[in-house]
Order: structure tokens, then sequence, then C-alpha cells
């Protein structure tokens, strides 16, 4: 990239994948929310991104498999709800790396970029997006045979999760 030098882009790619893990966050999207998450693009989430590190079956229509390095772990905040809640800062961005579907069933990967790396992002597809890409489908493809986490099901825990990400309740992108 022209823009950025060597260093930079190594700063970049340690900050977004050093010690990445994925997250799931399962909601029910309307179709027009879903047609705005498009490969490639990237899109800013204006609130807090709430998420589990526990992965299971879908209770609902759709999951936000979000790979993330910079998630912050929450759990030791909750009480007795056990949903092993990690958030993501207001304000994060996020590039979509894949919509993949399933019967029913819709998995949207989201790959967690800091604000620094949303150019070189947005001009480059860089190949540890094709394996996380790879591992996302595998893992949904898994994870659609089991059944769902009960304390993911539960209407709190749905309330905190039934927002998209990066788009407003209308379809709209924050960006």
């Amino acid at each position: 990239m022209e823009n950025f030098t060597n260093e930079q882009i190594e700063e970049i790619m340690n900050s977004t994948f050093a010690g990445l893990s994925l997250f799931y966050r399962d909601t029910n999207l309307s179709e027009q929310q879903l047609a705005v998450y498009q490969t490639g693009i990237i899109l800013q989430e204006k609130a807090f991104t709430d998420a589990s590190y526990r992965g299971g079956g879908l209770a609902t229509k759709h999951r936000f498999l979000i790979a993330s390095a910079r998630a912050k772990n929450a759990a030791m905040f909750e009480h007795g709800t056990n949903w092993g809640l990690v958030i993501m800062n207001s304000g994060s961005f996020f590039k979509v790396l894949d919509i993949y579907t399933v019967q029913d069933k819709t998995q949207i990967t989201l790959l967690h970029i800091p604000e620094e790396g949303v150019e070189l992002f947005s001009k480059a597809k860089i190949n540890i997006e094709d394996q996380i890409v790879a591992r996302a489908r595998e893992g949904f493809e898994q994870k659609l045979a089991l059944p769902p986490i009960p304390e993911l099901t539960t209407e709190e825990w749905l309330v905190r999760t039934k927002n998209p990400v990066g788009i407003s309740a209308d379809g709209e992108p924050w960006v």
C-alpha cells in the first residue's frame, strides 16, 4: 500500500490478528437489514458491541461471528447470567468477511479492525481473511447440529444482542 510504511502495516496486522478469537452474537434481522451486509464492506458500530465467547446452536435466524483480538472479557461483571460476555468498544470498525446461509440460518462473519486499519482493509484482502472464513463456515455447520446454550436464549440476553452490528434498526449503515 502506497500510503503505509511496512512498519505501519505490521502494526495494523498485529493489532488485528494477534490473539484473534471468535465471538457469537445471535439475533433476528429483517430482510432489509440482512441485505446491507455485503462481503468486503466496512461498517462502524456506534454503540458498544456485546457478544459471547460461548458458541452453541442458534436460537435465532442470524448469527454475527465476530473475529476480534480486542474484545474485552466482561464475564467477571456478570451476576450469575453465565453469558460469557465480551464487549467491543463503541466506535469499533468491522469488515464483513462472509455471509453464509445453511438451510434457514445465516452467519455473518465480521473482522474487528482498528481505526487506523480501515483504509488498508478497504483496499486489500488479506489472505488470513480466507482462513477465518473457512474456519467460520466449518464451525457454523458444526454448531447448527448443537442445541442453543440456554443462557444465550434468555430474554435479557436476546434484548442485549437484538440490534444489528454497524447499521441502524432501519438498515442504514452508520458510516
